[in-house]
């Protein structure tokens, strides 16, 4: 199977028969941020999909799906409170397959198994350098564009941990960088993509899911600037090759295909 990611959590899964979209996010960029050419391929790619699964309903997974495929078919796969923004919105009912922990979705020739996930607490070592950083308050008016918008996707404790299963491959994905207590996650999987951005321990954070899950590969995403202000890039190499040493850990370029 074939691998892309296209920024913050988006990923794109494609086998010999079915794909799947993950978490499909147009980013919110300032004009003039990135070449168009970007925007214009990310677009291109996401509007072509048919099965979007979303791991929680925050806006930088959920939001772009209304502009994406009100009047497109497809289905999208979402728990109740996402749902009940995306139905808020306008977006057709008729398009949203709901889902709960326990689930296994089946597709021709994918299983996905759906696990109870917990999202990352932001700490204030993460939030306390923006709030007082210049930058930001030089772009107050997008700032408080981008508070209200995260008011209007909530979360409430609804996220999910999707396992893959297809070409006798197991594939992790995770929306948020942390693990829901009590739940007894399958490990030993042929990779965990894993969201490398959410606290100013991130480092130390991600080594302790890592050594929980024993993926036997990690791809690191959601470490892009997607929506500055609020969002900053987080650095991975160092991450990688110390990581590396006892687990092979890349991070995900966009666009690029990996094999799994």
């Amino acid at each position: 199977m074939e691998i892309t990611w296209y920024g913050t959590a988006s990923i794109l899964l494609v086998t010999s028969g079915t794909s799947l979209l993950f978490d499909p996010f147009l980013k919110y960029l300032p004009e003039g941020y990135e070449p168009d050419e970007l925007c214009g391929k990310r677009e291109k790619v996401f509007g072509t999909a048919a099965n979007i699964l979303i791991t929680h309903g925050h806006l930088d997974h959920l939001s772009s799906v209304p502009t994406l495929y009100r009047n497109k078919p497809c289905t999208v796969f979402v728990t109740d409170t996402p749902a009940a923004t995306l139905t808020k919105q306008g977006f057709p009912e008729t398009k949203i397959h709901r889902i709960t922990p326990g689930d296994v979705l089946q597709f021709p020739d994918i299983s996905v198994c759906v696990y109870q996930g917990k999202h990352i607490r932001f700490d204030a070592g993460l939030i306390l350098p923006k709030v007082f950083r210049l930058s930001s308050w030089r772009q107050f008016p997008r700032l408080i564009h981008l508070l209200k918008l995260n008011f209007q996707h909530k979360e409430n404790n609804e996220i999910v941990f999707y396992e893959i299963r297809a070409e006798e491959k197991r594939i992790q994905i995770m929306g948020s960088a942390d693990l829901a207590d009590g739940v007894e996650y399958p490990t030993g999987a042929d990779a965990l993509i894993l969201p490398h951005q959410g606290r100013s321990d991130i480092n130390s954070h991600n080594e302790a899911i890592i050594k929980k899950l024993k993926p036997k590969r990690v791809l690191l995403d959601h470490y892009d600037d997607a929506f500055p202000p609020v969002s900053e890039l987080t650095p991975v190499d160092d991450f990688c090759r110390r990581v590396s040493m006892k687990v092979p850990t890349e991070k995900m370029l966009e666009g690029k295909q990996i094999r799994i």
